[in-house]
C-alpha cells in the first residue's frame, strides 16, 4: 500500500547518508535544498495492444485500509501550556542538540553539537516551493493593505473556505499518536506547515510530550489542507520525526521546534514554505507575519473551534520574550487568541511573492499572550542537510504515482474520459537517464487500485528524470466499458515494477486515484438495462452500426429486412462512419437508384457477400432467417472467398449435413457467435429480430 513506508525503503532512508552535492544550493548562511520543477510531457497507448477489456464487477482486492485513528472532530488538541509558567521539568541546560527518532525501531539518535555561531540571530532565508497543482495567491492582503497598517497584533481570525488554493494547502492537520507506559494510546491533533515534499514543520510539543511524560509520538497523520473530511489532498503517515534537545531532555520553549517526515510526497502537489532565520527583534516586530491553523480548543461558542475549519490571521508581532520567541498581545475571544490546535502552526512573512515560515505557534494563555517559538539557525540547518536530503529525499531515484485527475466525473458506460492525467513525481535527490516509463490504467471498486481491478489500457512515454522533478502526464483517455453498473469507481494507474528503486509507491491508491461516477447506458427507451440484449444493442450503438429504429426506440422484436442487413455488415466491416458510393441502380431489378439501402446493397454485392436472392434480385425487403444470416456473417467476418468446413450434421438436430446452410451453421456455432435457438436445434428458417441480430453483429465483429 503506497501511504506505508516498506521496510526496504525505511532501511535506505535510515542506512543512506550521502547525497548529491550538486543540487544543493546556498542562501543566507545556510544550506538549503533546492526547490522542485515540474514538467509536462504526453502519454502514448502501448504499441502492444491490451485484450479487449472487461469489467469485472466486484473485483478481486481488499478495500483500502483506512486510517487508524478515532474521527479527527473527536482528537482532542495537544495541550497548549501556558509558558509563563515554567515547565514541570524544565532545565535551563541551553539549546541542545538536534533529535531523530524512528517510531519503528524505537532508536533515538542524537546528532552533533552545533556551531554556536549557528544559534545565534543570523538573518537568512531560503526554499520554497509553490507545487505542481495550479496555484493562486491566497491571502489578498499584501496590495490592499491600507497604507498605515496598525504596527501592533495579528487581526481578528477569518475562516478559510478555498483550501486547496495556495497557500492555504501548504498547511496541514497533524494526529498525533502517543503511548503511555502501560501501551495505551492517546489521540491528539496540531497544525503544522509543509517544508518539503514529504517533510512538515510544527511544534516540539506535537511531536514529544513532556506534560503526560508519554515521550515521542507512536504514530503522526498528516493531512494536508484538511478540510473536514481528508479529501482535500488525502494523507501521509510517519513513522520517523525530529526535534531539539533542548525541547525533548530541558522543556525550553525556546526550542519548541519539530519535524515529521511523512511517506507520501504529498508536498509536490501542494508546494512547501521556505523557512527563515529572522533577526534581531526591531525587525522581527517590524514585519506583518500571516499564520494559517486548525483551532480545536473549545473557546465557549458551540460549533466554532471545531478541529476542521481551517482559520487565517495577520499582523505583527508585539514582543520577543526570552531570548527565541516572539509574542502577540492578544485581547481574548475565539477569534482574538491562541487556542488549542493551532500548535505548530507556522508563521510567515511574505518578499518578492515568496512565502518565509519564521516561527511556529508554541504556548498560550487563551486571553492575552500568544506565543511562537523562531526557526533558529541551527535547527533549519539539520533540517535542510540531515532531516531532508538523507532521511526524507535519499539520492535513490523514486517515482511516485500521484493524482490522478479527468476533466468530469460524471460519466455514462462507454464514455472516454476528457483531460486524463496524473503526476509522476521524483521526490528524490536522484536522477534518471531517459528511459520508457510503462504504467498501466485501470478502473476499481474501490480507491484500492491493483492488478485484480479491470485492464483499460497500457501506456508509456519517455522521459529522464531531474531531482526534485514532477511530471504531469497527459494520458490517452480511456473508454469505461459498457457493461459497468451504475455506481462510483476509481481510476487509477500502476507502474511497471522495476521502474525505479521502491515499487512499493508504483499505484494511485487512496485520494490519488480519481473517483467517478458511472451510470450505465441505456439510449433507447424499450432497450432497458435489464435486456437480455441491452449490452449487444449498445454496442451497436457505441460502434455507429445503428441509431435505433426511430430517435428513441431500437425496436428490438422487430425483423431484419435484407436491405437493413446490408446496412449493417457494411457498417461492421468498415466502421460506423462508413458511407459507400452512390447507388447505380443497374445491378438489381428490384433496386432502383432510389431505393433508400440501394447504396449499402450494391456495396455488399460489390464485396462478394451476396449475389442476390435470385437471378437479377435482392428482394430487400425478405426477412432474413437464421441460415441466411451463418452465411452473411461468415463471409463478412472472412472475406468473399472463404468456404467452410464440411458439415458433420451432428451439431444441431434440426441441421443435417444435407441442409444447404449446415456447414456455415456449424462454423457460425464453431466460432462461439450462435449457441442455437435451444433444445439442441438452431431453428435455421427462423426469421431474425433485431435484439438477435445485435447479438450475432456484437460476436462476429468483436464489438
Amino acid at each position: 500500500m503506497k501511504h506505508q513506508l516498506s521496510p526496504d525503503r525505511l532501511s535506505r532512508r535510515l542506512l543512506h547518508t550521502c547525497f548529491t552535492a550538486s543540487i544543493i544550493l546556498m542562501a543566507g548562511n545556510a544550506a538549503v535544498a533546492s526547490d522542485a520543477t515540474t514538467a509536462e510531457i504526453q502519454a502514448r497507448t502501448s504499441e502492444t495492444p491490451s485484450p479487449n477489456p472487461v469489467y469485472m464487477p466486484g473485483g478481486s482486492d481488499a478495500d483500502l485500509p483506512k486510517p487508524n485513528h478515532p474521527p479527527i472532530e473527536q482528537i482532542p488538541p495537544m495541550p497548549m501550556p501556558d509558558a509563563s509558567n515554567t515547565s514541570k521539568v524544565f532545565v535551563d541546560q541551553g539549546p541542545g542538540n538536534p533529535v531523530f527518532y524512528d517510531s519503528r525501531t524505537g532508536v533515538q539518535t542524537i546528532g552533533d553539537s552545533p556551531d554556536p555561531k549557528r544559534l545565534e540571530l543570523m538573518p537568512s532565508q531560503g526554499g520554497g516551493y509553490e507545487g505542481a497543482l495550479t496555484p493562486s495567491t491566497g491571502e489578498g492582503l499584501q496590495n490592499d493593505q491600507p497604507g498605515d497598517i496598525q504596527p501592533y497584533g495579528f487581526s481578528s481570525m477569518t475562516k478559510i473556505s478555498n483550501y486547496t488554493d495556495h497557500p492555504w494547502r501548504m498547511n496541514v492537520k497533524l494526529v498525533m499518536r502517543f503511548e503511555d507506559t502501560g501501551g495505551a494510546s492517546h489521540w491528539y491533533v496540531c497544525s503544522g506547515t509543509m517544508r518539503d515534499a514529504e517533510v512538515v514543520q510544527t511544534a516540539g510539543h506535537c511531536v514529544y510530550d513532556r506534560d503526560n511524560d508519554y515521550g515521542w509520538a507512536r504514530d503522526i497523520y498528516v493531512y494536508p489542507a484538511y478540510d473536514g473530511d481528508g479529501d482535500a489532498y488525502g494523507y501521509g503517515l510517519t513513522g520517523t520525526m525530529a526535534s531539539w534537545t533542548g525541547w525533548t531532555n530541558n522543556g525550553d520553549w525556546n526550542y519548541d521546534v519539530g519535524a515529521v517526515v511523512i511517506t507520501r510526497a504529498v508536498g509536490m502537489l501542494t508546494g512547501w514554505f521556505g523557512w527563515s532565520v529572522g533577526g534581531d527583534c526591531a525587525t522581527e516586530t517590524a514585519r506583518t507575519w500571516y499564520n494559517v491553523s486548525y483551532p480545536s480548543e473549545s473557546c465557549g461558542q458551540p460549533g466554532l473551534h471545531n478541529g476542521k475549519d481551517m482559520y487565517f490571521w495577520w499582523g505583527s508581532f508585539d514582543s520577543c520574550p526570552d531570548t527565541n520567541r516572539l509574542q502577540i498581545d492578544t485581547t481574548g475571544g475565539c477569534f482574538d487568541a491562541l487556542w488549542g490546535g493551532q500548535s505548530g502552526s507556522g508563521a510567515y512573512y511574505i518578499n518578492n511573492n515568496n512565502r518565509y515560515v519564521g516561527a511556529v505557534a508554541s504556548t498560550s494563555n487563551r486571553s492575552t499572550i500568544g506565543r511562537y517559538t523562531r526557526t533558529f539557525q541551527a535547527w533549519v540547518d539539520y533540517v535542510n542537510n540531515t532531516t531532508i536530503p538523507t532521511v526524507a529525499r535519499t539520492a535513490d531515484f523514486d517515482i511516485q504515482a500521484l493524482a490522478t485527475r479527468l476533466d468530469d466525473a460524471n460519466l455514462v458506460s462507454g464514455d472516454t474520459t476528457t483531460g486524463l492525467k496524473h503526476t509522476a513525481t521524483n521526490a528524490t535527490n536522484g536522477t534518471s537517464a531517459s528511459a520508457t516509463r510503462s504504467f498501466r490504467v485501470y478502473l476499481s471498486t474501490n480507491d484500492n487500485i491493483s492488478s485484480f481491478d479491470t485492464l483499460l489500457s497500457t501506456q508509456y512515454y519517455s522521459w529522464a528524470f531531474s531531482a526534485m522533478q514532477n511530471t504531469n502526464i497527459n494520458m490517452v483517455n480511456v473508454t469505461i466499458p459498457l457493461d459497468t453498473p451504475t455506481g462510483d469507481y476509481w481510476l487509477g494507474v500502476i507502474y511497471d515494477d522495476g521502474s525505479d528503486a521502491d515499487d512499493s509507491n508504483n499505484d494511485t491508491d487512496g485520494w490519488d486515484a480519481a473517483k467517478i461516477h458511472v451510470t450505465q447506458r441505456q439510449t433507447f427507451l424499450d432497450v432497458p438495462t435489464s435486456f437480455w440484449a441491452w449490452l449487444e444493442i449498445e454496442k451497436l450503438v457505441a460502434a455507429g452500426i445503428t441509431g435505433g429504429c426511430d430517435a428513441s426506440n431500437y425496436c428490438p422484436g422487430a425483423q431484419v429486412s435484407r436491405a437493413q442487413m446490408a446496412i449493417f455488415l457494411e457498417r461492421g466491416m468498415n466502421g460506423g462512419s462508413y458511407t459507400p458510393p452512390p447507388a447505380t441502380g443497374t445491378m438489381f431489378s428490384d433496386v432502383p437508384i432510389s431505393h433508400w439501402a440501394g447504396a449499402w446493397i450494391e456495396k455488399l454485392a460489390d464485396d462478394g457477400i451476396t449475389g442476390g436472392c435470385a437471378a437479377g434480385l435482392y428482394c430487400p425487403d425478405n426477412i432474413v432467417n437464421r441460415a441466411e444470416m451463418a452465411i452473411f456473417l461468415l463471409r463478412s467476418e472472412h472475406g468473399a472467398g472463404y468456404t467452410p468446413p464440411a458439415p458433420t450434421g451432428t451439431m444441431f438436430a434440426d441441421v443435417p449435413a444435407t441442409h444447404w446452410a449446415a456447414a456455415w451453421i456449424e462454423q457460425l456455432a464453431s466460432e462461439g457467435i450462435t449457441g442455437g435457438c435451444g433444445g439442441g436445434n438452431y431453428c435455421p428458417d427462423a426469421d431474425v429480430n433485431r435484439d438477435q441480430m445485435a447479438v450475432f453483429l456484437s460476436k462476429t465483429f468483436d464489438l
